[in-house]
């Protein structure tokens, strides 16, 4: 199963990583007999089906899809929606897994979910992403709502998806739920800052370790892997703070410019271009090589286990805020701690979207909506909350951010599992 290539099980990685800063909150001492090991690291459901959806051309195709509820000791299930392929059974177990532990770090009640259509997406036409959607609703009507289990954007969905989603579960119903998904349009429900939330956490993080280290953002420099979503937010986050983004990359390659590049302009060259790539000024560069350049900040947000025992050695960055999902492997973790290469945990940085999808849920409760600067406000508050206490906790533990994420994150759901009760 092995080694540092990234290519392990990102079930069992997740497993692995939960046990091994689980010891340190003695679970089995604390609370003997009740086996909360096993319980917090197994999925409550697992739900894994054929979708067939008919093509333009009348030919039918069919899908292997998912959706995976982890745990709702804390509240509803809530996680993001995937398509891509590889969108299986075992990477919707390790992203419910982390978000789980994300909504117990940032303190809000929700629980971990996370779904995916293992599919192509970019090859489908626009009415057969639609039959694709709405049928994946379908099949789930009866697994999801705002009291049970709560979709959201992820790797290729967005807010279309999700008013699709909306859309199929209220022809079902009869009638209207815009709980039942966050992250969408704010013309249908959806909330102010939403789009920009995770990149926007992410800085926010990044500020506060900055100021806790007596870093001046306006004198150093940052690298971006993975210039989507939140990638793109972070780095022009980055950018008005007065941090010079060197290096950005996308599925596509990647660009670097050592003046720093400009990156209003580079969001624009890539929503009419599709990718970062032939950025007029910029050097074009080797996609992967984005990790390995000589930054103060790294902010890798693609997919997970990009950062492995293989290329560990090469990461150069004395900050890295991960903006991703997993984007870390353990044995790279380690090696990067062992050289005091500070690192915000996946769990704690880019938890900024899950914030504001619960930001979302509850004005979707109320049928009351906040401005932009509410939002803004609410967020800050959270995530550097958030972070203070994870800081806190590593320097009094002297361990690392991520051990100290998980230390919070493994006992406020340990006390919601056995308040709630043995069964």
């Amino acid at each position: 199963m092995s080694s540092g290539n990234g290519k392990r099980n990102p079930y069992l990685l997740a497993q692995e990583t939960f046990l091994r800063y689980a010891e340190a909150v003695k679970l089995n001492d604390r609370y003997p007999g009740l086996n909360l090991e096993q319980r917090l690291t197994t999925p409550d459901r697992s739900i894994e089906f054929r979708l067939s959806v008919t093509c333009d051309n009348g030919a039918i195709k069919s899908f292997t899809a998912s959706r995976v509820q982890f745990n709702d000791d804390r509240g509803p299930y809530k996680g993001g929606l995937r398509f891509h392929p590889t969108g299986t059974l075992d990477h919707c177990k390790a992203l419910a897994f982390w978000m789980y532990l994300k909504t117990a770090v940032v303190d809000i009640p929700f629980g971990g979910a996370k779904g995916a259509i293992a599919v192509d997406y970019d090859t489908l036409s626009l009415n057969e992403k639609e039959r694709l959607t709405k049928r994946y609703a379908v099949i789930l009507r009866n697994d999801i709502g705002h009291d049970k289990d709560i979709p959201a954007p992820d790797v290729g969905t967005g807010e279309r998806e999700m008013t699709w989603i909306m859309d199929a579960w209220r022809m079902i119903h009869g009638k209207y739920d815009r709980g039942i998904v966050t992250g969408k349009p704010v013309s249908i429900g959806g909330s102010q800052g939403r789009r920009a939330a995770t990149g926007r956490g992410v800085v926010f993080c990044i500020e506060e370790a900055a100021r806790e280290h007596g870093i001046d953002l306006k004198k150093t420099t940052a690298a971006v892997q993975g210039f989507g979503k939140v990638g793109a937010s972070a780095a022009e986050f980055l950018f008005e703070d007065g941090c010079k983004v060197v290096a950005a990359s996308d599925v596509h390659g990647a660009v670097y410019c050592k003046q720093g590049l400009d990156i209003p302009k580079l969001i624009e060259h890539t929503e009419k271009s599709g990718s970062v790539v032939g950025f007029a000024g910029a050097e074009k560069l080797d996609r992967d090589a984005v990790l390995e350049q000589d930054v103060d900040i790294l902010v890798p947000a693609a997919l997970e286990n990009s950062i492995t025992s293989d290329n560990v050695k090469s990461i150069k960055a004395r900050m890295i805020a991960e903006g991703a999902n997993g984007p870390t492997t353990p044995n790279a973790d380690e090696a990067l701690a062992s050289r005091k290469v500070l690192v915000i945990p996946d769990v704690l940085c880019n938890a900024g979207g899950v914030t504001v999808s619960y930001f979302e849920w509850v004005q979707n409760r109320q049928e009351f909506y906040w401005t932009a600067e509410q939002v803004d406000k609410e967020l800050h508050r959270i995530m550097t909350s958030a972070y203070g206490q994870v800081s806190a906790l590593a320097k009094k533990h002297k361990c690392t951010l991520r051990e100290a994420a998980y230390r919070i994150a493994i006992e406020r759901v340990a006390e919601a599992c056995v308040r709630r009760g043995s069964q």
